[in-house]
């Protein structure tokens, strides 16, 4: 038997003391009156010892033994416990006589082994023990060490900061601008410069500089003290004379006011009247009559109207001061010249004519066309909810016409809109029907702008727009037919003075002041209409962009209840701008584009109105006079297919329903400023009309095609022509045919 078995018998033996140690220490224990208290203590003494000497020889086995040696024995072992259980196992199959002596004896063998096998691993773990007290030991020295570095590491980085502090430090004297060296020596008294003693000390010297500068600013502080007393009573002495002459405003004033009464009553101007009539006289004829028309409507009915005139009053006496001699039109061949300067003129007439002008004297040509008058008299027409149109009229010199630029201030700001319609540039457009502003309402400007290949239209953001209500309102009059030939009756008269307003008319223009005292108040109450009418429509269109149904169109409660039923199904799914080319894109307008209806003029829109599976598509065109004019709806409908008024007759009479029997919504202007989402309300009641008629017609096995009755209608067609019924009958609340 190896070691390993000796091992093996000695520890059985040893546990086998242990066993009946302990069995005889339970008897004495259980025993209770055999024993006593010094046998017991000397019994855990003896158990004690014994553990303490296992411990010991356990620790001098893992000393005495290295690794690999134990190793070897584990695998001794091992390999002996597997040869005996294979005899075992022999035995047990072949039994042979008195096997089960011998199996019980190798029985005990492995037994045996097996306490060896835990022996070793006790001293196994004695060894762990003892690696790991080394490690943790070794592991405490490591981070007292590190601890020490980092000590080190930091106490550096201090000593770095504090010596970088050091360096970096610098006096509050480097700060201050001291004077030169040189002229220190030389301004500075010897008590202060001390010369021996500071030129070649340099610490010394910066001292001494120091308290050189010291008395410097000490005399400074002194002397601006002095001024500054000095200032003060200069200002009180100033301010004293101001007093004074205060004094004198409110004692002119005063009398000032004593004259008020007399300049009353003999109707004597007062003096911004007489600074604005110093100013007026520069005005030309048409912008004078303009000025003394409007004032005038004014003073005597009106005072929320204000006339101003602005411009270059120096240019203005420029062109007074010139030759009061007839010009020549800068285009005309005329041979009686009176002076050079329209022989010059008449020379590039000519070069215009035979086109060998270059293109610097065809700019002039342009500018001197296109020039507006200095002045120009500026209207502001207020309404009551605080809001204002100032118009700008401008008076072109060569082509003798009233331009108007306008410009709208509102007392609060609005949300803008996909579509401006408060522009001040289209605000007065159509203003009158067949009044867009667009050409010249001069039927001689045609030929001059002509002969320089130029389109007054193109120019309307600098010249503004003639309108021709504006040369009504200026008391200009144009005939509509113009001889051919020129004679002396063509040409232009100069600027009369304005003290002279009967002066003979010429090119086909009279001023007319009677006219133009009667379009003034139709004018002024169409420019107010004008901008209460877009300003409605402006909240309409903010509204439709925002609608997402029938229910959010914006409509008066009691218009509301008055014209249509209480339940709408169609519903109003979007609401946008279209261009103009799309409208003429679109079949659904042509018959109202070659009726000329609608022009490119108007604002297009493109209403969605759908009920379940039918979508009705409503192209809108406002008109720019709206509500005068009714906006035009041209209909197609996307059901089973796309159709248009054209093919199916109820569409068409769905159109009429809404763009001829609009008048039944509107009783007066309030209620037509709400035409248009009437119009579109209307529309939705008509597709509910429609698509409930239709469904008594349709197919009972299509039940896409079948809509709830939710309209009381006694018949859903009649005719030839099997017409709908959309005309409602609000007392009644039922549908008919018309």
């Amino acid at each position: 038997m190896g070691r390993g078995e000796e091992d093996g018998e000695t520890g059985s033996r040893d546990a086998k003391r242990r066993r009946k140690n302990e069995g005889e220490g339970a008897k004495k224990s259980t025993g209770g009156t055999e024993g006593d208290s010094r046998t017991a203590a000397k019994e855990k003494a003896v158990v004690g010892d014994t553990f303490q000497a296992s411990l010991e020889h356990e620790a001098s086995e893992a000393h005495s033994r290295t690794e690999e040696e134990d190793q070897r024995l584990v695998a001794s072992i091992i390999s002996h416990v597997r040869t005996t259980m294979k005899e075992i196992l022999k035995l047990k199959q072949d039994r042979p006589e008195q096997w089960t002596s011998e199996v019980e004896e190798r029985r005990t063998q492995v037994l045996m082994l097996m306490l060896s096998l835990r022996r070793l691993s006790r001293v196994q773990k004695v060894r762990v023990r003892d690696a790991r007290e080394r490690t943790a030991e070794a592991r405490q020295g490591v981070d007292g060490v590190t601890l020490q570095l980092q000590n080190l590491l930091y106490e550096v980085a201090h000593l770095k900061k504090e010596v970088r502090r050091c360096l970096d430090f610098q006096s509050a004297d480097q700060e201050i601008d001291l004077v030169p060296v040189e002229q220190f020596y030389v301004e500075a008294p010897e008590d202060i410069s001390r010369p021996t003693e500071t030129v070649e000390n340099l610490h010394e010297q910066r001292l001494a500089r120091l308290q050189w500068e010291l008395v410097q600013r000490r005399d400074q502080t002194q002397l601006f003290d002095k001024l500054t007393k000095e200032k003060e009573a200069v200002a009180e002495a100033i301010s004293e004379q101001e007093r004074k002459l205060a004094s004198l405003a409110p004692r002119i004033n005063t009398i000032l006011e004593a004259t008020r009464p007399l300049q009353v009553a003999l109707d004597l101007p007062i003096d911004a009247k007489r600074e604005q009539q110093r100013i007026v006289q520069l005005l030309p004829s048409p912008l004078y009559t303009l000025w003394v028309q409007v004032s005038a409507y004014g003073e005597a009915f009106d005072s929320s109207i204000k006339v101003e005139v602005f411009g270059d009053m120096e240019a203005a006496r420029k062109l007074i001061t010139k030759e009061e001699e007839p010009r020549a039109d800068i285009y005309s061949e005329s041979d009686n010249e009176q002076d050079q300067q329209e022989e010059n003129l008449s020379r590039k007439k000519r070069s215009h004519k035979a086109q060998k002008m270059d293109a610097d004297d065809l700019d002039d040509g342009v500018r001197q066309t296109l020039g507006l008058h200095p002045l120009n008299v500026k209207v502001t027409v207020n309404t009551k909810e605080g809001n204002s149109v100032v118009v700008s009229f401008h008076y072109m010199q060569v082509l003798r016409i009233i331009t108007a630029k306008c410009t709208v201030f509102l007392q609060e700001n609005l949300k803008a809109a996909l579509t401006d319609v408060i522009s001040g540039d289209t605000l007065l457009s159509c203003l009158f029907p067949e009044d867009d502003g667009h050409n010249s309402p001069n039927p001689a400007n045609f030929f001059q702008l002509s002969h320089i290949h130029i389109n007054l239209s193109d120019h309307l953001a600098t010249t503004g727009r003639p309108y021709k209500w504006a040369q009504h309102l200026a008391g200009l009059s144009f005939s509509s037919y113009q001889q051919p030939s020129i004679t002396e009756d063509s040409q232009e008269v100069p600027a009369v003075s304005p003290s002279a307003p009967d002066s003979s008319p010429g090119d086909g223009e009279v001023v007319a002041w009677q006219e133009s005292a009667e379009q003034v108040p139709i004018i002024i109450q169409a420019i107010r209409r004008r901008l209460q009418a877009r300003l409605a429509l402006h909240t309409q269109l903010l509204n439709l962009e925002t609608a997402n149904s029938t229910n959010c169109i914006a409509i008066p409660g009691e218009l509301l209840r008055h014209h249509f039923p209480g339940k709408v199904c169609s519903e109003l799914r979007s609401w946008q701008p279209i261009t103009w080319a799309d409208y003429e894109a679109s079949p659904a307008t042509q018959h109202f584009r070659e009726a000329q209806l609608v022009t490119s003029q108007h604002l297009f829109f493109l209403a969605v109105l759908e009920r379940k599976q039918v979508v009705l598509e409503a192209q809108v065109a406002v008109a720019p006079d709206h509500p005068s004019t009714v906006p035009v709806v041209a209909l197609a409908l996307r059901w089973e297919g796309l159709h248009h008024a054209d093919d199916i007759p109820q569409l068409r009479q769905m159109e009429k329903e809404i763009n001829v029997h609009w008048d039944e919504l509107v009783s007066c202007r309030s209620d037509r400023l709400q035409l248009l989402p009437l119009l579109l309300y209307r529309l939705a009641v008509c597709l509910d009309v429609f698509t409930e008629a239709s469904s008594a017609h349709s197919d009972p096995n299509n039940p896409g095609s079948h809509f709830h009755k939710e309209k009381i209608f006694f018949r859903p067609a009649r005719g030839p022509d099997r017409a709908f019924p959309f005309k409602y009958h609000p007392k009644l609340g039922v549908f008919s045919q018309r």
